[in-house]
């Protein structure tokens, strides 16, 4: 306590806390959402600075300075993230605060973003195929081998196939991270087209491939650390299995890393999972969102932690979430923010905003609609005005438009286009064009 002469009275002499207790709140502050909260809690005062863990270069290697709920958000109007007309600046959204923050990245000068884990970027350098694992705010980086190395690797390709051919497939991964306590990084990175998992650490000269294949998986996902997807039985099995991907781990009579097998966590009637949507991370939980059936007039959501103790009931509620769902899945959370309004209030608690897919004919092709489903009520509605499959919605657009631009790497940057039966046709023709 002080004497404040002009109040006067006495009052708290926050600048004098002791040391320890500095740090104690400090790492709560830290394991909050936002970490710009952390960054201004040590901005009080020299003590309060001094007394805490300075961000700047532990950005990657300590997972608490991981910034997980901040995504990436594309700008619109073709302008992908590295475009020159950015000048480096790429915006980010906190997918809890609805905070948005603007970020230079000059890096992606000549590199383009392949992935993203817990808020970190997964780069790609053009002239010599590096991978780098970027802390957008810290700028901290973690230098990974050339992805070129596995090229050798892939002998059971296609010998038609020409390397530049071999090397696009190789980019679409899906990564995982790992930090050991000692601040050791490995990633690991899911490729389906090869069946089988890659993995390094900085300073590995090539990353290694996997021995063994699991034909096929589909749907990989990355969830704390780890590595999932399913495999599809054969139709006379009539199941679906559920893998869990481990981080390598050292060989004892070696001191060598070496990856696990795969290990089967679940599985479940095919007839559950026949019209799968993908894996949602919601919270601490793992979720599997799928259709009901043929006629796609439901959305059922079921928790990986029930579907591996043998209960196959679907959850009839995420609480106040929505989840954009898509290629990736992301949970943003609809409470109220900081200043006391509610995050996209054209949003409904407790929902899913995704690309309806509706056959009305089955010897036609499928209807795809933007929309988003009530859980609670088992209803569809408009998840906005216009259409984003088949063109540009009209102007002005949303924040729900540039959200789900996150959830396809095809918007993320220019020449990696992975054209699918689910691409919008107009986007096909031309560039993203939504609003800023």
């Amino acid at each position: 306590m002080r004497f404040d002469s002009a109040a006067g009275k006495m009052l708290p002499d926050w600048a004098s806390l002791d040391q320890d207790l500095v740090g104690l709140i400090g790492g709560r502050v830290l394991a909050g959402d936002d970490m710009r909260d952390y960054v201004r809690f040590r901005a009080v005062c020299s003590h309060w600075s001094a007394s805490t863990v300075r961000p700047l270069g532990r950005g990657v290697t300590d997972r608490r300075f991981h910034p997980r709920r901040w995504m990436m958000l594309p700008e619109g109007h073709g302008l992908y993230p590295g475009h020159p007309d950015l000048r480096g600046y790429v915006r980010f959204f906190n997918l809890s605060t609805a905070a948005l923050v603007r970020v230079h990245l000059p890096l992606l000068r000549d590199h383009v973003i392949i992935d993203s884990v817990d808020g970190l970027l997964l780069l790609h350098r053009d002239h010599d195929t590096a991978i780098r694992l970027l802390h957008p705010f810290t700028g901290d980086v973690a230098d990974l081998p050339p992805l070129a190395s596995l090229l050798p690797q892939m002998e059971s390709e296609s010998r038609d196939r020409s390397q530049r051919s071999k090397h696009s497939r190789l980019m679409k991964v899906c990564a995982s991270v790992t930090v050991t306590s000692t601040g050791t990084i490995t990633v690991m990175l899911a490729l389906e087209i090869l069946h089988r998992v890659a993995y390094a650490t900085p300073g590995d000269q090539r990353w290694t491939l996997s021995a063994w294949t699991l034909k096929p998986f589909v749907k990989p996902v990355s969830f704390q650390g780890k590595l999932y997807a399913l495999q599809l039985s054969s139709y006379d099995i009539h199941k679906v299995y559920i893998y869990q991907f481990n981080p390598p781990c050292q060989d004892n009579d070696k001191g060598l890393l070496h990856l696990p097998l795969p290990v089967k966590i679940a599985e479940c009637p095919m007839d559950k999972f026949l019209y799968l949507l993908n894996f949602a991370e919601c919270g601490s939980e793992l979720l599997l969102v799928a259709y009901n059936g043929v006629s796609r007039s439901k959305l059922l959501v079921y928790r990986l932690a029930d579907l591996v103790s043998g209960r196959i009931e679907p959850v009839t509620t995420i609480g106040d979430h929505a989840l954009f769902l898509d290629e990736r899945c992301l949970c943003v959370s609809l409470s109220n923010n900081k200043e006391g309004s509610k995050i996209l209030p054209s949003v409904l608690s407790n929902s899913i905003i995704c690309m309806h897919s509706l056959q009305v004919d089955p010897s036609s092709l499928d209807i795809f609609r933007f929309e988003q489903y009530d859980l609670g009520t088992g209803t569809w509605a408009p998840a906005s005005d216009g259409d984003i499959f088949h063109k540009p919605p009209p102007s002005p657009h949303t924040l729900i438009h540039h959200i789900f631009t996150c959830c396809n790497r095809r918007y993320w940057n220019k020449g990696i286009m992975y054209c699918s039966k689910r691409q919008p046709i107009w986007l096909v023709k031309q560039e993203l064009r939504f609003g800023a």
